[in-house]
This record gives C-alpha cells, structure tokens and sequence, in this order.
C-alpha cells in the first residue's frame, strides 16, 4: 500500500476509534482506497478550460458495435464507429467551420465585427458556421432548402444569431447554392465560405481528424467508411491514412437512389446529408475528367458503397435502442454500408471505421420519427382529455333530457336516432373487423420475425423487423387476409399505407388496412376526390 493510503487509514482509525461502526468504515477505506487511489494515479489528465467553444473541437470518442444487435449475423469484421456529433455543435462539420473561418483570417479575407460569412448547405456546416460565429464575432447567413425536415437545423442557427435563407425544393441542391452566392453578391462585405470547394475543408481533417483515428486505433484501421457529403472528409482522411497505411481501404457511402458517383441518374432519397445528385467537386477532384463507372473508385477512394433509404433509416433507429447512439440517416447508411462491407470474407478479421457524422437530435422532424412525434404529440396534448370532458358532458346532457329539460334542450329526432343507431353498429362492426385483421396479421408477423412474444401492441421494429420483413409482410399479406376480407374490400387494400404503417405496432397496421380510425369510423375516402398526395418515408 502506498504512503498516502496508509496515512488515510491512519487518520480513519484514529478518528473512528474502535467501535464496530469504525471498525466497518475503516476496513471499506481499506479496502477501496488502493484502487482508487490507484485508477486516480493512471487517469489521463482532462483537458485544461478552453478559452472559447471552438476550443473544444475535436477528439472524439470511438466505440466498437455489434453486428449481432444490428441484426447482422455474418459480418467477419470488427466494426467502429467514431462519434462525431460530440462535437460542440453536434457534428464533423463543426471541424470545417472552424478550418474555413481561421484559413480565411489568416488570409486576411475576413475580420470579426465586420465580415458576414455565408453559406449554402442542408444543414449541418450552417449550425456549425453560426456556432464559430457566434464566438468569433462573424454574422453569419446560411442558405437551405424549405424542408420541413429542416426545422432543427433552422432553429439552431437562429438559436446562434444566424440568419436562415430558404430556397425552394423543387430547385433542388442548385437552388440553395445560387441563393448563397446571390446574397453574398448583393450585400457588401460577405464572404462565401463554399464548404463544398474550400481546401480548408479536407485539410481540417486531414490534420486533425486522420491523426485522431490513426492514434485512437494504434495505427490498426483496415477500413473506413464514410457518406459522401461534401467529399471534405473522405479526402482529409483518406489521404492522412493512405501516408501511415497505404492498404487502408477508404470508402464513400451514397444513396442507392442518387449513385451520381458511380454514373447512375440522382433520385429522390431520405438520407439527409449524402446525396446531393450532383458530382461533388472535392470527390470528382480525385481523377480529373474521368467518366463515373459503376463499381469503380476514384483516386484514393478505394470503392463506392450505397444503402437505400430504407435501410439507412431502419439502421439509425436501431443503433438509438440497440447500442444508445443517436444518429443521423447518413450514420445509419454508412453502418449499412460497412456492415456490408464487413461480410467480405476478405476482410475477416478487419477492423472497419465508420465515421458518425452528426447526432440524431436534429432530425426529429424527419419522417423516420413520424410515429413517435405522433405518439408524443397524443399523450403531451390536453386535446384529448378535454375531448373526453365534452363526452361526458354531452352524455349528461342526454339523461338530463329525458328528466325534463327546457323546450328543444336536448331533443332529437327519430330519423337522427337511427341514424346514430346504424352509424353505432356499423363503427363496431369495422372494429370486429380490425380484430379479426389485427389477429391474422399477428399470426403472420409471428412468423417472420419468429417469436410468440409480439402482441398487437407492439412495434414490429422493436421485435427485429428490417426493411425485408416489410417486403415478404407485404408480399403474403394478401394471401393471409383471404377469408377476412372478401370482395372489394381485399380488391381495395392499399398496400402502401401498410408500409407507411409497418413500424407502427400490428393493431395499428389493421387499422390501416381496414381504412378506420381508432373508433371504427371510416377514414375520409372518394373515388371522386382529387388531391396531391405526399408520402413521406417513416422506416421500413
């Protein structure tokens, strides 16, 4: 035991005496003393005060994941993920604002109090550049798209002093970039950061988060996986890691509907973040004028991966209940991608980095937490228990009626009656209905995810369904209601409101196939409406 333990000891045994609570006290210090005293000893130091916010930038955590819990059986490879929305303002981007912002004060392009930085993105590098603003003495504006999806983001900038600009979907990535350089034209001392073809961006990586990675891993990385957002990181980290490692595998993640990389046309996609449709600069940078070739890389980037947005979502919400990471759908597609990768026998044995872009906080208007925003909004609203007061008072008014209220106080007719009557037996027929439904479709469930513990209540995702459960569920449905639905009624089903429902629990599925509400009354429906419909994706 070391002179200071024993001296604690000391001190303890003389002030406690020899009592028997003394003597308990005494043996618990001598006990755990030692070895706190000795993890004490070993601790690395904390990092001294910073002066200010960007000061904290940086040096992230990495944690290892489980395939298995990801529901992935045959992946040979070790698999890590390095946590970048621990960064002060929540994301990698927070390096590259602060590259971009001191590069260009270096240069003498930009001086706090007088320069308005301004920038086009979806998101993430704007709450970044309004965070280093806001501690750096800059106006900041930032341009995005008018997206629903985009209500976090737009408040975190705001939240920092920043001023929003919003363009319009339907002009897409370029709509948003020419509302930036339109503004930075027709205001006087502003300064286009253009995140998207600033050297500074790859070079914030290149020297600090490839260093991080290299150290954190012992110089053991064999792989690492990353979405392809503005290009900046797969190049900083690539060319850092190609130095010490010339095996390194580097690999950029895109939508499977926007595989521009790779040659195919830009679709529509959930994975905010990635995907942009267009050939992003620092990327295409890589070779020159060379064509994009479906299962070619480009320069040091090794190989092109992709995941659907299916996929990318199931995984981000997995990730949030299976090992407490709160992610984006661009984390989600890269732990697709290299659990994927993981599977090659080739890399058996390897260890594969994926870089967790940004945190899971920010995206909670996205489809994705559609039902649990629903599910909040029902039990947080007092909608429904003053709906519940107005019920009652209605059914007071009812037996006051019959006990002999005023003239017309709670008279009705015989013809609303019965029509009450019928409306009454035809709502509890439709729940008889979504019974039998929800029983069928229980069975059938059962029998995918191969447990008897799902009950009708329960949310299929949190029972293992995947984006494949969705396709053979929807594939035998059909099949499996003949007998209960029978006629126009199964000739009606429409199957894609299933698949908005899917990661809803069964009842609520049978709900949506029946075409009823909670209560049995029939959902709005015409063969005569017209109506533009948007659908949005909520996993599965």
């Amino acid at each position: 035991m070391d002179q200071p333990s024993k001296t604690l000891l000391s001190f303890a045994a003389g002030v406690l005496g020899t009592t028997a609570v003394g003597y308990i006290v005494y043996k618990q210090l001598q006990l755990q003393t030692p070895t706190s005293f000795a993890a004490a000893a070993t601790a690395p130091p904390p990092p001294p005060p910073q002066t200010d916010v960007t000061g904290c930038i940086g040096n992230t955590p990495i944690v290892a994941l489980d395939p298995t819990k990801l529901n992935v059986a045959g992946c040979v490879a070790h698999i890590y993920a390095k946590l970048e929305f621990q960064n002060p303002g929540g994301s990698v981007k927070d390096r590259v604002a602060l590259a971009m912002i001191e590069d260009a004060e270096r240069k003498g392009l930009i001086t706090p109090g007088v320069t308005t930085l301004v920038e086009a993105t979806s998101g993430n590098t704007g709450i970044a550049l309004a965070m280093c603003g806001a501690s750096k003495g800059y106006k900041v504006v930032v341009a995005m798209p008018r997206l629903q999806s985009m209500l976090e983001r737009y408040i975190l900038v705001r939240s920092f002093g920043g001023q929003v600009l919003l363009s319009e979907p339907e002009l897409k990535s370029q709509g948003f970039l020419d509302l930036a350089a339109t503004y930075a034209k027709e205001h006087d001392h502003c300064y286009l950061t253009q995140q998207f073809t600033n050297p500074a961006n790859p070079r914030s990586h290149y020297l600090t988060t490839g260093p991080e990675v290299w150290a954190q891993m012992n110089g053991a990385v064999d792989a690492v996986v990353m979405g392809a957002g503005t290009g900046g990181t797969a190049v900083g980290i690539g060319q850092y890691l190609k130095e010490h490692n010339p095996n390194c595998k580097i690999c950029v993640v895109e939508p499977a509907e926007s595989r521009v990389m790779q040659g195919a046309v830009h679709r529509i996609h959930s994975i905010v973040g990635i995907g942009t449709g267009l050939h992003v600069p620092m990327l295409a940078g890589l070779d020159p004028g060379a064509p994009y070739v479906s299962g070619q890389g480009r320069g040091l980037v090794d190989e092109f991966l992709a995941s659907d947005s299916p996929d990318a979502l199931d995984c981000a919400l997995l990730l949030a209940r299976s090992h407490g990471l709160l992610v984006g759908p661009s984390t989600g597609a890269a732990v697709v991608a290299a659990l994927a990768l993981g599977q090659r026998e080739e890399m058996r044995g390897k260890r594969i980095l994926v870089i967790a872009p940004s945190s899971g906080v920010r995206y909670l208007q996205h489809p994705m937490f559609k039902l649990l925003r629903n599910e909040a909004f029902e039990a947080l609203s007092e909608v429904g228990g003053a709906s519940g007061a107005r019920d009652a008072r209605g059914a007071r008014g009812a037996r006051d009626a019959s006990g002999g209220l005023g003239p017309g106080e709670g008279d009705v007719s015989i013809a609303d009656a019965a029509a009450t009557v019928a409306a009454t037996a035809a709502a509890a027929a439709k729940r008889d209905l979504v019974q039998r439904v929800e029983t069928c479709i229980l069975m059938l469930a059962r029998q995918l995810l191969e447990t008897s513990s799902l009950s009708v209540h329960d949310n299929l995702i949190d029972h293992g369904a995947t984006s494949l459960t969705a396709m053979l569920l929807l594939g035998k449905l059909r099949t499996s209601l003949t007998g209960v639905l029978e006629g126009s009624e199964i000739h009606g089903l429409k199957l894609a409101i299933i698949k908005e429902r899917l990661w809803g629990s069964t009842r609520d599925l049978a709900l949506g196939v029946v075409g009823v509400d909670i209560n049995g009354v029939d959902l709005p429906c015409s063969p005569f409406l017209t109506a533009n419909v948007t659908i949005e994706y909520c996993g599965g």
